[in-house]
């Protein structure tokens, strides 16, 4: 015979602490949630309080502003009414004064315009003035240069005074001997002796001139006036050997040049 179990077979204790677990977990959701709600709630109360205190400081402005305008409004009045008072002229009469400064600004805006013009035009004929000074002083270089050039010539023409000037002959088989006759000296000049030979006296040039052929060559007897006598017994020796010559008197004191045929034909007279 079977002996009976004593006590409940069945144990709910996994479900208690299921239960338990689950109850414990809503408690925690539930504070943390009412915890959460809280903070929400007084943020909310700052921000609404912050916004209020901006909202009454904005009031005081707009209202610390509206003041300040009226006291402008009123100080302009009474400027206005204190300046027409003084000026003595009414709001028109402003106006028409405000309009006749404007036409006598634009008056003057006019004689500004003309005044440039007038300043442009007197620049261009001073730079056209001094075109013609350059040009001018252009002139003048150019006259100071002639006046130089024609001076030099003058001065080569009185040097040329101050010379007689002979010319050889272009090559042909007569050759002249220019004889320069002086109290001092006697001088012969050829082509083919161009420094000359130079005599004592008359004799002995009428000496040298019988060596020289008659049919080549001739003699240019050139006397100046201390020579004479010279000159005469010359011309008496040549006239006896009948040699050709011929006879030309210059100054004392002028120089012989002599040049070759085609150089200048320029021959002073004495």
């Amino acid at each position: 015979m079977s002996r009976k179990r004593s006590g409940s077979p069945i144990s709910l204790f996994s479900f208690q602490d299921a239960i338990t677990s689950v109850c414990g977990v809503v408690v925690l959701v539930t504070l943390l949630l009412a915890l959460d709600l809280a903070r929400r709630a007084q943020t909310e109360a700052a921000t609404q309080t912050a916004s209020r205190e901006r909202v009454e400081e904005t009031r005081k402005e707009i209202e610390t502003l509206r003041n300040n305008l009226a006291e402008v409004q009123a100080s302009a009045d009474l400027s206005a009414e204190v300046d027409a008072a003084g000026i003595g002229m009414s709001l028109q009469e402003a106006r028409q004064e405000l309009n006749a400064a404007r036409r006598r600004l634009d008056e003057a805006q006019k004689e500004r315009d003309a005044l440039d013009e007038d300043l442009e035009r007197l620049t261009a004929e001073l730079a056209e003035a001094r075109q013609d000074a350059k040009e001018t002083e252009a002139i003048l270089e150019r006259a100071q240069e002639a006046r130089k050039t024609a001076a030099q010539t003058v001065a080569k023409k009185v040097d040329l005074q101050k010379k007689s000037v002979y010319s050889y002959p272009d090559p042909v088989e007569e050759q002249p001997w220019f004889v320069d006759i002086s109290g001092e000296r006697i001088i012969a000049y050829s082509q083919a002796e161009p420094q000359g030979r130079r005599f004592e006296t008359a004799f002995s040039f009428a000496n040298f001139a019988r060596t020289r052929p008659r049919n080549k060559e001739y003699f240019v007897l050139v006397a100046r006036p201390s020579g004479a006598k010279a000159a005469s017994d010359i011309q008496m020796e040549l006239d006896d050997d009948h040699y050709r010559y011929g006879v030309d008197l210059i100054g004392e004191r002028r120089e012989l040049v002599f040049i070759r045929s085609g150089e200048s034909e320029t021959n002073d007279e004495p």
